[in-house]
């Protein structure tokens, strides 16, 4: 028998405490607790992004960290794209189609088939920047069938063609589709993993839910002695024919499943069950990296999640409920500390108004002291220990202009008023470097005018390119991104602050206008808000793109701000009541290696 030292090339060491960066094969004796420990392969299916937009039925390419998703019911056009962590909006297909056959990568992508009609023949390649319909189409139109492959090398069986189930495959080499040997068994809403010339078909229904596994070598089918622990159809699988993830689908008499089994070439093995039952979804990456997108009803078409096979444990970026206010409030103003999850609220409570202030330490609420007037609507910035409140209404009474600064203790009127009589003003930075953009001023003007404070006074800088009110603003004086709607409540713009100008930026995926706002520029958070009602969207900016992040738990028009890797989202108003009083607290995404104690029973 090999000794450990000759497989993996070193000793087990003896150690007083567990190294800080442990290697995967490594093992080291913890002389402090008496114990032999390693690194441990973790295998789970964790929450992820939601999908920009909900798919039933789509077709999925690429990889766990550069995927895309892209039509599904009702014949959508669109396509998300995938990054490992979020998604991003992506060119849209020409056909709206679902149930389509899919392959390939992120740059050499393809799709076939699909639905309305469900006899369509049609093929479209992607190449990372647009997709083209292309001369080569499918011999046989279908629907719901499996599918695999590159865009050299693609593969289609099986599906449905308007009439029945059908049993043929079809091959693709870059430029057209030619007949393979038929599967032994007819059958539709299978799903399919491998390449061209090593391919797995399972499941599907015959009419009848089917555990069958076939396997192809290039050139026919075979019908394999393992078979499916379920009867299931419409699931999704990744990976290779000797090693395949598959998951998800309708089984009987159950509905929807969360099941998860890895293939091996020969036998089907149990694996960690997803978090929720899913059905016609989309399956990307490998057995040890993959990751499901989409759903059908119940469960809505926005479900991301993520399975992972590694040495590291990962714990994926949510929101979770943090402590309740003491004063429940809508529109009312924020600043947040440096330091994860502590912040202040102040004002709100339209239309009645509220002068109250509250401090948060992380976990509890505790009453500050007043603001000088009832005031909503205002543009907040800064820490819980060098706030700034400005401009806003009165309750009752008209817009103001005024700017109040808090020392941790008391709030104080100061001088310098704002450029401007006004409310709905976007806020942020520091006390002494805040920044003042759009907002509204009678009889209800959308303004594009940027103000800047120093710590004593107001100064006007460049406008915006677009007048906006409710302005979602993360950044200081010197550096900004600023989101606000313009005109009907469509779209939400954006726009980047140097400083000195305002500079156009890409439109964020949703409209979060009346939300909240987190970040330390150029990377940042918008969150909840109206589109068109209360929502618990979450986006994010990195410097470059809005891409999605984990929801809300509860839908509201919320007032926030914070950090980067966290924000506090406080007050609101929710479907079920025109003033909250709850607080949840956003985690970005953390890794930690897998540490565990081995012994020899």
């Amino acid at each position: 028998m090999a000794a450990y030292k000759d497989l993996v090339g070193q000793k087990i060491t003896k150690v007083t405490s567990n190294p800080s960066e442990p290697k995967t094969g490594q093992m080291w004796y913890n002389s402090t607790s008496g114990t032999l420990r390693g690194l441990g392969v973790v295998e789970a299916w964790s929450s992820a992004s939601p999908l920009i937009v909900a798919r039933d039925k789509p077709g999925g390419i690429g990889t766990q960290t550069a995927g895309l998703v892209f039509g599904g019911a009702p014949n959508l056009t669109s396509s998300d794209e995938y990054d490992g962590s979020n998604f991003k909006s992506a060119p849209a297909l020409n056909a709206g189609r679902e149930g389509m056959g899919s392959g390939g990568t992120t740059s050499a992508g393809w799709k076939a088939g699909g639905s309305p009609p469900s006899t369509t023949t049609a093929t479209e390649e992607y190449d990372g920047s647009s997709w083209t319909t292309v001369p080569g189409t499918l011999n046989s139109g279908r629907y719901i069938m499996g599918s695999c492959g590159t865009q050299t090398a693609g593969l289609c069986c099986g599906g449905y063609n308007g009439s029945g189930n059908n049993n043929e495959s079809e091959e693709y080499n870059g430029t057209a589709w030619s007949e393979g040997n038929n599967l032994n068994t007819s059958r539709r809403t299978l799903t399919t993993f491998g390449i061209q010339t090593a391919a797995i078909a399972v499941g599907g229904q015959t009419p009848s839910l089917t555990t069958a596994t076939e396997s192809y070598d290039g050139t026919s089918w075979t019908t394999l002695p393992a078979t499916y622990p379920v009867a299931f159809s419409d699931g999704a699988s990744s990976g290779t024919q000797t090693a395949g993830l598959i998951f998800a689908g309708y089984t009987s008499p159950a509905p929807l499943t969360t099941t998860t089994n890895k293939f091996n070439g020969t036998t089907y093995s149990s694996a960690p069950a997803m978090a929720t039952a899913a059905a016609r979804n989309a399956g990307v990456g490998t057995q040890t990296a993959t990751f499901s997108a989409g759903s059908t009803s119940p469960n809505p078409g926005l479900l991301v999640e993520e399975f992972t096979a590694s040495t590291n444990t990962i714990t994926a970026g949510a929101w979770a409920s943090g402590g309740t206010l003491n004063t429940a409030r809508n529109q009312n103003g924020t600043a947040t500390n440096s330091a994860a999850d502590t912040g202040l609220t102040f004002g709100g409570n339209y239309p009645s108004g509220t002068d109250n202030s509250e401090e948060y330490n992380g976990t509890t609420w505790s009453e500050g002291n007043n603001l000088p007037q009832a005031i909503t609507y205002m543009g907040g910035a800064g820490t819980q220990t060098a706030a700034l409140c400005f401009t806003g209404r009165l309750n009752p009474g008209p817009r103001i202009n005024n700017t109040y600064e808090y020392n941790g203790t008391s709030w104080t009127a100061v001088p310098g008023n704002y450029g401007a009589v006004q409310a709905y003003t976007g806020g942020a930075g520091t006390q002494t470097a805040a920044l003042g953009v759009s907002g509204e001023t009678p009889p209800g003007t959308d303004l594009s005018t940027s103000y800047e404070y120093n710590g004593a006074s107001w100064t006007a800088g460049n406008p915006a390119n677009v007048a906006g009110y409710s302005g979602l603003v993360f950044g200081t004086s010197a550096g900004a991104i600023m989101g606000c709607l313009s005109g009907p409540p469509t779209s939400l713009e954006t726009e980047s602050y140097n400083g000195s100008s305002w500079s156009a930026e890409p439109t964020a995926v949703f409209s979060n206008n009346l939300g909240g706002a987190s970040g330390t520029y150029p990377v940042g958070l918008f969150f909840g808000g109206p589109s068109p009602a209360s929502n618990n969207a979450t986006q994010g900016w990195n410097g470059t793109a809005w891409s999605t992040r984990p929801s809300l738990s509860t839908a509201r028009r919320s007032k926030g701000s914070g950090v980067t890797a966290q924000a506090l989202a406080q007050g609101g108003e929710t479907p079920s009541s025109p003033t909250s009083n709850a607080t949840e607290e956003f985690t970005g995404e953390t890794t930690a290696v897998n540490i565990e104690k081995f012994t020899t029973s």
